[in-house]
């Protein structure tokens, strides 16, 4: 009941056709006082005053009536109730001096208007959001802030496809919503299922009471809409008091299609994690085959020396076998020493490739120059006679993420560097590598000396598949692929550049848990 009406007295017998004729109209309307009480009105006029708009519609008549007593004319003023409907109010005075008359005009506004209204506000709402669920919610809600007299809820089947998850509403209580969800996956029992079995609108008139877990109510509409996306699928549910018009059925399945679109944005967003996943090791990988050459002749060095060792070693065995030994036990020493380190030197290389090429999906607590460094080693191994890499790295604060991610951006940069420097002297190639560090946050530096950066390369540098090298030499994956790993490890890639070189830096926080 409204606040501005009492109670209502039964008018007396010889009124009753007066009553009946005011109760017809298709407006509002009521008399009050001077002070602003309700002596006397309408069915309509309770209805709109008993609606969600009740209070809006108080306050304007007051503000209305307050003018009317001062002008003793009659003041109008409109108000917008919802993307709907708006409420033309007039105040006037009555015959009667202590009395003045108050008529509720209910206008429908333009249908076209009202959904396209409606439909920008969903739209806008699930472009706003940054997760499924948000979008979802925030779409219902803009719905029901548009159209007052309306409540609404999707329903989402599980994986399963066992019970209804309420994955959004908005107008409908907790106990509304429970006893909705509460119902079996049985055509017999929930109209839900029954709704996505038979692919089609499901309309309140064709349902039992016994089916509907939602709002008993008077003049109550009601509408279930499936919605099925590429790997999930739905009912969505909406009911109103004002009826089901045609543009209301339109609007529905237009909230349906966007909720469809949604579900679908949602396996989309997972595919392309998935792919971008997928393009990552593989630019990983790539890389660490463009090593691969130079690497293998790192190791080949210390496996040559290994190998002329063994041999030495042998003769030296097989003169004490036979008794006609002629090198002292310091040469033997010696051998065995440098076999060792040699063997120490591939066992090096071989750590530092299989560290590198783990998947960087891991997220551990780890030392990030001794991620740095074994990145350091493979390239240098296959750079050595292209560029002169110079490592200055001391102990640094421990960093959550992934030893191999931080490697696989070490040796991006490295290998950009490089390309810089491509058209300088061998002898003026160097890339140095460097590291700093503060309370919170660890900095790892790749500085090399080329002619820096274009300022029309700096503006897409970090798209995807982005490349300023010739055809086949880069994926233009690299940088994204490094400001990537960086952010996901709560960091940051930033840069400076300059006629004189570039130095990027990657920035993650210190790992400060006990």
């Amino acid at each position: 009941m409204s606040r501005l009406l009492p109670q209502r007295v039964e008018s007396p017998v010889n009124e009753d056709g007066f009553r009946s004729l005011i109760d017809e109209l298709p407006v509002g309307m009521l008399w009050v006082t001077e002070s602003g009480e309700a002596l006397e009105w309408n069915n309509p006029a309770e209805t709109l005053l008993a609606s969600g708009a009740g209070l809006r519609i108080e306050q304007l008549i007051s503000r209305l009536l307050e003018a009317c007593r001062t002008t003793r004319t009659c003041i109008q003023s409109g108000l917008e109730v919802s993307g709907a409907e708006r409420v033309l109010v007039s105040v006037a005075p009555d015959r009667r001096p202590d009395a003045f008359l108050v008529v509720l005009d209910r206008q429908k506004l333009e249908k076209a208007r009202t959904e396209a209204s409606v439909l920008r506000a969903v739209l806008k709402a699930i472009a706003s959001s940054a997760t499924r669920k948000q979008a979802l919610q925030r779409a219902l809600e803009a719905v029901h802030s548009a159209l007052s007299a309306t409540h609404l809820a999707f329903f989402e089947l599980d994986p399963m496809g066992t019970q209804f998850l309420c994955a959004a509403s908005s107008g409908l209580t907790e106990h509304e919503v429970a006893d909705a969800v509460a119902l079996k996956n049985d055509p017999k029992e929930s109209v839900l299922a029954v709704t996505l079995h038979h692919n089609r609108p499901v309309t309140l008139p064709e349902l039992s009471d016994a089916c509907i877990p939602f709002r008993h109510e008077r003049g109550l509409a009601a509408v279930l809409m499936p919605v099925c996306g590429r790997s999930s699928k739905g009912v969505l549910y909406l009911s109103t008091r004002e009826g089901l018009s045609e543009g209301l059925l339109r609007l529905s399945h237009a909230l349906a299609d966007a909720i469809g679109a949604v579900l679908d944005l949602a396996t989309l967003e997972q595919e392309a994690n998935r792919a971008r996943e997928v393009a990552t090791q593989r630019d990983r990988l790539a890389t660490i085959g463009q090593l691969i050459a130079g690497v293998a002749h790192e190791i080949n060095n210390p496996l040559a020396f290994l190998k002329s060792n063994l041999h030495s070693l042998r003769g030296d065995l097989d003169d004490l076998r036979e008794g006609r030994s002629t090198s002292p036990m310091s040469e033997v020493d010696e051998i065995v020493s440098e076999s060792l380190e040699g063997v120490s030197r591939i066992e090096t290389i071989v750590q530092a490739l299989k560290g590198t090429a783990r998947k960087k999906d891991e997220r551990i607590r780890f030392e990030p120059a001794k991620a740095v460094q074994e990145a350091v080693t493979i390239f240098r191994g296959a750079h050595k006679q292209n560029v002169d890499v110079v490592c200055s790295l001391s102990r640094l604060p421990e960093v959550m993420g992934s030893p191999s991610a931080l490697g696989q951006i070490t040796l991006n940069l490295m290998q950009n560097g490089v390309d810089a420097m491509a058209e300088l002297p061998r002898k003026k190639r160097k890339l140095e590598i460097t590291a700093k560090q503060d309370e919170v946050t660890v900095t790892i530096a790749v500085r090399d000396y080329g002619t820096g950066i274009p300022i029309e390369v700096q503006k897409r540098m970090y798209d995807a598949f982005f490349t300023t090298k010739d055809p086949g030499k880069g994926t233009g994956l690299g940088l994204a692929i490094c400001k990537e790993i960086a952010e996901g490890m709560g960091g940051k890639l930033t840069f400076t550049t300059g006629p004189d070189g570039t130095c990027f830096e990657v920035s993650v926080p210190v790992d400060l848990s006990d």
